[in-house]
């Protein structure tokens, strides 16, 4: 010990500050670039080895030459080059071989013992040939601090590459205070050695070797200069050190502060899925309880998650009740096996896409699918070589619903027969509006054979009234039916098959199912032909009116005449009001024939007048399209005024299925109507739906009982009963009761029986020409 303390007063204190200056600063440089080595792959691996090793090598051999020049020698030294320099390379190697060996991936224990020995061990190396490079002089070792010079070099080694590439500390990041901390406790270390070592060593001059040619030697100036070029590149190891983990701290800053503010979740994860970053939208998204824990995976917060999802770069998953996507990346950077994690919350983006879809293929009134969906699942029934059953439906009564009680209402109706259609579908077919009244229904398969059934089922369904606004409405639908491959070709010829085979049942009455055939073909081109026709009918005067008189009971003489709508076609001939008013209702044509009707006979009653000087009513049919009209009653009172016509001289026959279902519209018109002294009639009674207590309500003058009730009347107690019944009602509400469609005497002597008031029918004239009323007129009278 007393040699050492000896030594120590022989060296300059400043250049021993120094020596231990470098010592630190060296290890300060070599944990802050042995953690580059640990983390780093390839070629980058290979530049921070290069560099963290030589700086360290370099550190410990210029603090041992910095030492060697403070010690003061009573006697000028001398340095050989060659071992100067064998010394720096034998430093350098042992650091960075040190530095390799310990930055391995496996056994652990046997890395640590053999970098820390082998670094050691070339660092006493080159301490001892250090020493051997000066000259003149004869070294000698004390044995026992020569072998402690040694231990205590493997034993900083160890120190070194353990707080570098062995601790928990390599795992994080360390404090600029605690690296200071262990780079003091490697200096002692280091400088420690060394002057362990000189203190084992005992210098004398070597008397031989004095006057020995030194031209090619290093003095203390040169080897000073040396050194100091092997601390400056020390000092650029560890700025450089320093400068790169200052733009990697703000490097990861910068990326942090971006990774943070992004509303999608971001995650940097390991091979293993550690999670090593994670911004807020991340924890907010999964389970924001967790966000404190640390040492967690991707999994501990998505357990359905996979690493296998790296090679599927796009994915969907559902995480509480949401979904996400989830895409990744590779990080091409130190580290390979990281990943980076995008999660979006995809669910609003899903939701509105499938309602998108949904609008795009289903009808936003009913839900059910509309045209386009329909037309993609019959493609694909036809596809299969199946056998379809296409049901073409469409409501009798739905353009009346709008215009009387309003679109609303008729939504509403819209939405009660789609939940009814359902209900009789259910699961045995695909149901969709195509159209503002008009249903498809599609069967196929097996369900085929079952079409008929179906249909009547739906009829018999529409049979219970609808309750829309404290009102009840009745409708009826018209079917028609077309099979594939029986009856069509194709989709498109499927569902124009079943079109047409609907409208013929519109056409024999409504409330009824047609089956295609191909006669359907011809009358759907007539059909075409008179729409068309029908359109310059008033203009070309191919329409006319044929007078039908009704006669008093009780005298036998006519008490007024009913306008019948006649049209004679240039090329079609005759057609039938039954044939062609349909199509005019269709077609929004109804209220133009209505007013030229009206017109017309009102200027009948007004010639007729002029020469007969007896007045007579005529009865005008008003089509309940017409009468809903917002604008009927100024077109009428337009028509009385052009044509000059008593009002008094005007009947109007409403038809009760109707209109009587929304009385309390209609009796406003009526009363209306009345004030104005213009009769009122109930065309077709018993055959609505009107409840019988709201007749008394409406200024209703005439009850009209359809020819449906008579035809098997005579011999029929229970017809007779109830038109014994219908009359009796009439007269108890004060009102005249017509019976028409009167073909017999029987049935005009049963009629006068029960005191019907007036008849109607062929057994005293069919419809007529003006000037064969004026004709009867005279013979009646």
């Amino acid at each position: 010990m007393e040699h050492f303390i000896h030594e120590h007063f022989h060296h300059n204190p400043l250049l021993v500050i120094l020596s231990y200056m470098i010592a630190t600063l060296s290890a300060y440089a070599s944990i802050d670039l042995a953690k580059r080595v640990r983390h780093s792959q390839n070629l980058v691996k290979l530049f921070w080895l290069l560099l963290g090793g030589s700086a360290l090598g370099i550190g410990i051999w210029s603090m041992h030459f910095i030492a060697m020049l403070a010690y003061n020698f009573q006697f000028p030294v001398y340095y050989d080059p060659f071992l100067v320099l064998l010394s720096v390379i034998i430093a350098v190697i042992g650091c960075i071989l040190g530095f390799f060996i310990a930055s391995g991936q496996s056994l652990f224990f046997l890395r640590f013992i053999l970098s820390g020995t082998f670094m050691g061990g070339c660092i006493v190396g080159m301490h001892y040939v250090g020493m051997e490079a000066t000259m003149p002089v004869v070294i000698t070792y004390n044995e026992a601090l020569f072998t402690l010079s040694i231990i205590i070099a493997i034993f900083s080694s160890k120190v070194a590459l353990w707080i570098g590439f062995f601790s928990p500390f390599t795992r994080k990041e360390i404090s600029w205070k605690l690296k200071l901390l262990f780079s003091v406790i490697m200096a002692i270390a280091i400088t420690g050695m060394h002057y362990t070592g000189m203190a084992a060593t005992n210098i004398s001059r070597d008397s031989t070797l004095v006057g020995l040619h030194t031209k090619h030697m290093l003095d203390n100036h040169l080897l000073a200069w040396i050194v100091v070029i092997g601390t400056l590149f020390v000092f650029f190891g560890f700025f450089f050190s320093l400068s790169y983990n200052k733009l990697s701290r703000k490097h990861a800053v910068f990326q942090s502060t971006i990774l943070d503010s992004a509303t999608d979740g971001i995650v940097v994860s390991d091979d293993k899925g550690m999670i090593l970053h994670a911004n807020p939208a991340f924890y907010q998204l999964v389970d924001q309880n967790k966000q404190l824990k640390s040492n967690l995976s991707l999994q501990d917060y998505i357990p359905d998650f996979s690493n296998n999802y790296l090679y599927n770069h796009d994915y969907q998953l559902t995480v509480k009740q949401r979904i996400i996507e989830l895409k990744t990346h590779p990080i091409i950077e130190e580290n390979k096996k990281s990943s980076l994690w995008f999660f979006k919350d995809i669910t609003e983006t899903i939701e509105s896409k499938k309602k998108i879809e949904f609008l795009a293929y289903h009808d936003p009134l009913t839900g059910l699918p509309n045209r386009y969906k329909l037309d993609q699942e019959l493609t694909t029934l036809i596809e299969k070589e199946l056998e379809v059953a296409c049901i073409f439906l469409d409501l009798d009564r739905l353009k009346f619903t709008n215009d009387t009680l309003g679109h609303q209402a008729g939504d509403a109706l819209l939405s009660y027969v789609a939940k009814r259609l359902k209900k009789v579908v259910n699961e045995k077919g695909i149901l969709a509006r195509v159209g503002g009244d008009e249903f498809i229904i599609l069967l196929f398969g097996d369900q085929v054979a079952f079409a008929e059934n179906l249909t009547s089922k739906i009829i018999e369904e529409m049979e219970i009234p609808f309750t829309i606004n404290r009102s009840q409405i009745r409708v009826t639908v018209s079917a028609g039916v077309a099979i594939y491959p029986s009856d069509a070709a194709n989709a498109s010829e499927l569902i124009r098959f079943a079109d047409l085979a609907m409208y013929e049942s519109k056409r024999n009455g409504k409330n009824r199912v047609t089956f295609f055939n191909r006669l359907l073909n011809e009358k759907l081109k007539r059909s075409v032909q008179i729409e068309k026709a029908l359109v310059q009918a008033i203009s070309r005067n191919e329409l006319y009116l044929l007078y039908q008189p009704k006669i008093e009971v009780t005298t036998g003489k006519i008490s007024g005449v009913e306008a019948l709508l006649r049209w004679n076609h240039p090329e079609l001939g005759h057609i039938s009001p039954v044939e062609f008013i349909p199509i005019a209702e269709e077609k929004d044509l109804i209220c133009e024939l209505g007013d030229w009707v009206l017109k017309e006979a009102c200027a009948q009653s007004v010639e007729w007048n002029d020469k007969n000087q007896q007045p007579m009513k005529i009865a005008v049919n008003i089509s309940p399209l017409q009468f809903s009209k917002e604008d009927f009653l100024t077109r009428l009172k337009e028509i009385i005024g052009e044509t000059k016509m008593d009002p008094r001289d005007l009947e109007l026959e409403i038809t009760e299925s109707s209109s009587l279902a929304f009385e309390e519209q209609v009796g406003i018109k009526l009363n209306q109507i009345k004030e104005m002294g213009i009769s009122i009639s109930l065309d077709d009674f018993g055959t609505g739906y009107s409840s019988f207590k709201h007749l008394n309500q409406l200024p209703i003058e005439v009850l009209k009982i359809d020819k449906s009730f008579v035809d098997q009347l005579i011999g029929n107690s229970d017809q007779e009963s109830i038109v014994r019944s219908m009359i009796q009602l009439g007269h108890n509400l004060n009102m005249k009761v017509l019976v028409e469609g009167v073909e017999s005497k029987s049935q005009v002597d049963w009629l006068t029986r029960e005191s019907c008031d007036l008849i109607q029918g062929y057994y005293y004239s069919k419809p007529v020409s003006p000037n064969e009323i004026l004709e009867m007129l005279q013979q009646y009278e």
